[in-house]
């Protein structure tokens, strides 16, 4: 099975290229033309393997300059949609992994809106390309539970090693002829945007006091800024480390400083916060006054 892969550099797409190697032909590796792809550019050339640039103006370049046709083009957290003619270079067509239990949680930032809607359940999904944005029919899934306040990392750890183990399993269905192809049920469909579009919010005046620790305290990786203030500004936190449920008094909302962090007043009880350390906070805040206010 000859094979195309697309990968961003990201820890996913080293273990998923790692994984193809041995079980597949692996032709070359297209990478976004920037620094975020070195990682993945080391290790294709330590296999051996050529390197394309991606320019999402110049698909129809890259597709005619192909020295051999692959039969399967995977592709692994690549942050470019593929046209149509790039898609139909391969005779399978294109397979693309995605994290989360799709239909739901279309979209480019699918752990982020895991946590975010208090999901107990997750995911891998490898599906077939078309063009649909995370649409395409369903070829392989794997759900695991969420563990209330995992941390990200650790769960992004776990998804991308059944992401690769997708990837190996696809390619023998492939290959034999049996390889599924199951519609999404567009009724269960969800898409949301990145977290950067500032379209969300943690609602400490009526999520339960666990929900919210559970949410702070897996998606703070180092420092974060998840939260906000009573007029709305951003605040820079720590890990979440434990949460009370008790009748406080104070407005669910309020944010205090207290000696050993913050304490965070929900309607049922309070979550305790570690503070930002400065340098991580002098880096989020400059990120942040490049991203629209939260509503």
């Amino acid at each position: 099975m000859r094979v195309l892969f697309f990968g961003s550099g990201s820890p996913a797409s080293l273990i998923a290229l790692e994984a193809l190697v041995p079980c597949a032909s692996v032709i070359g590796v297209v990478v976004p033309n920037d620094r975020s792809a070195a990682p993945l550019v080391d290790l294709a050339r330590r296999h051996g393997l050529g390197i394309n640039k991606f320019d999402p103006q110049k698909q129809h370049e890259l597709a005619k300059r192909l020295d051999t046709r692959p039969d399967l083009i995977c592709v692994a957290t690549f942050p470019s949609i593929l046209s149509r003619e790039l898609l139909e270079v391969a005779m399978h067509g294109a397979i693309n992994v995605h994290w989360s239990l799709l239909p739901r949680h279309r979209g480019p930032d699918p752990l982020f809106w895991t946590y975010l809607n208090d999901d107990r359940e997750t995911g891998v999904t490898l599906h077939w390309l078309d063009k649909r944005v995370d649409g395409g029919p369903i070829l392989l899934q794997r759900q695991i539970p969420l563990a209330r306040g995992r941390p990200v990392v650790d769960l992004y750890n776990e998804l991308a090693a059944i992401g690769a183990e997708l990837f190996v399993n696809a390619i023998h269905l492939i290959e034999a002829g049996e390889a599924p192809r199951i519609p999404q049920d567009e009724r269960a469909a969800t898409r949301e945007p990145s977290r950067t579009a500032g379209s969300w919010s943690i609602d400490l005046a009526n999520w339960p006091t666990e929900r919210v620790w559970h949410v702070l305290r897996g998606l703070t990786v180092g420092s974060a800024a998840l939260l906000r203030d009573e007029r709305g500004a951003p605040v820079f936190h720590g890990p979440a480390r434990a949460y009370v449920r008790e009748t406080h008094g104070r407005p669910a909302g309020r944010i205090e400083n207290r000696a050993d962090g913050l304490r965070v007043f929900c309607s049922d009880g309070y979550v305790d916060v570690d503070r930002a350390s400065p340098a991580k906070r002098s880096w989020l805040r400059t990120l942040l006054t490049r991203l629209p206010p939260q509503s």
